[in-house]
């Protein structure tokens, strides 16, 4: 995996339109961007597809995640906006 698509990936992680997301997004790449591995920029890369309302509400726990984004990327995710409220 290139520097580029990872340098991408975060990028667009701390940009999200939503300032909840914006702030979760900016703990989780300061915190484990470091840490990721190439298949967890993936796992990183399908969260973000995501419409930003439908992603907030799944941290939140406002919605039940999709079995296709259960993954140890969007869990860690989850446990950041809670140690953000």
């Amino acid at each position: 995996m290139s520097d580029h698509f990872k340098k991408k990936i975060l990028h667009r992680a701390k940009y999200r339109g939503i300032k909840e997301l914006d702030i979760i997004f900016d703990r989780f790449v300061k915190k484990y961007s470091r840490k990721l591995l190439d298949d967890e920029f993936y796992e990183l890369d399908r969260i973000l597809s995501l419409p930003d309302q439908l992603l907030l509400d799944i941290i939140l726990g406002k919605e039940i995640i999709p079995a296709n984004l259960q993954s140890k990327t969007l869990k860690n995710l989850i446990l950041i906006s809670y140690e953000w409220s």
